[in-house]
């Protein structure tokens, strides 16, 4: 595992910057910041390849209940996109069952519903919205728990000690062969370009093997290829 300034030193290191690596992430000026954000731009941009990374995938928990007459549900703050085939609804004293139907506000926008809450309205329908926020087909009537996955915003490295979410043993590949590729760009080096490169070109189709959905991966890749970008940012 490397932290943000470890992965900072490390490109010092391999692209042979002018004067001492940085020592910290924040109050950096001229090259030291460069370094910097050069770092934090190669880890966003690989973790922006895909939403559906394994390492982006989390929990929306048993601790998230409806409220009896209330329509909707708010969104994790971090949500990036739900899982819609993940959803399950739970009443209190009885076991978890499938949401009956999950869809999008713009396959249902045109229906008329109803607004009133009935005894023993089960929800049997959730509708995602615009916003992500959560409704509830009929009105809830009572408390019951939503659980679901749901793929992560990207996290941005900001702090000396900051882990990217990235699995560690790609951190020393991937994003230093991304940053390093950013580093010759600017700098005009060709001989570093192809170090990057060589270095991203390898690891990024282990990182995705390993990380990607084996139901999407393979269709994916063949025709994405590795989604390689060499433009300095």
């Amino acid at each position: 595992m490397s932290t943000f300034l470890q992965l900072v030193q490390r490109l010092h290191r391999e692209v042979g910057a002018a004067g001492v690596a940085p020592t910290a992430v924040t109050s950096q000026t001229g090259e030291a910041q460069r370094l910097v954000d050069w770092i934090s731009n190669a880890d966003l941009q690989v973790q922006n390849l895909w939403h559906d990374w394994k390492f982006l995938r989390t929990e929306f928990s048993s601790s998230n209940t409806t409220t009896a007459g209330v329509r909707t549900l708010a969104a994790p703050s971090d949500l990036a996109r739900w899982d819609p085939e993940t959803f399950f609804i739970q009443e209190s004293g009885q076991d978890a069952e499938p949401a009956a139907e999950v869809v999008e506000y713009q396959e249902v926008r045109g229906e008329k519903f109803d607004t009133s809450v009935a005894s023993r309205d089960i929800p049997y329908r959730i509708i995602i919205m615009p916003d992500n926020t959560l409704r509830f087909d009929p009105v809830p009537d009572a408390v019951y728990t939503i659980t679901a996955d749901y793929f992560a915003k990207p996290t941005v490295l900001a702090a000396d000690a900051d882990v990217s979410l990235i699995p560690d043993r790609f951190h020393e590949s991937v994003i230093l062969g991304q940053a390093m590729i950013y580093y010759a760009n600017h700098e005009s080096a060709p001989e570093i370009i192809e170090q990057g490169m060589k270095i991203y070109e390898q690891s990024l189709p282990r990182l995705e093997s390993v990380q990607s959905p084996s139901s999407s991966f393979n269709s994916r890749y063949t025709s994405s290829g590795s989604q390689i970008q060499v433009v300095a940012q």
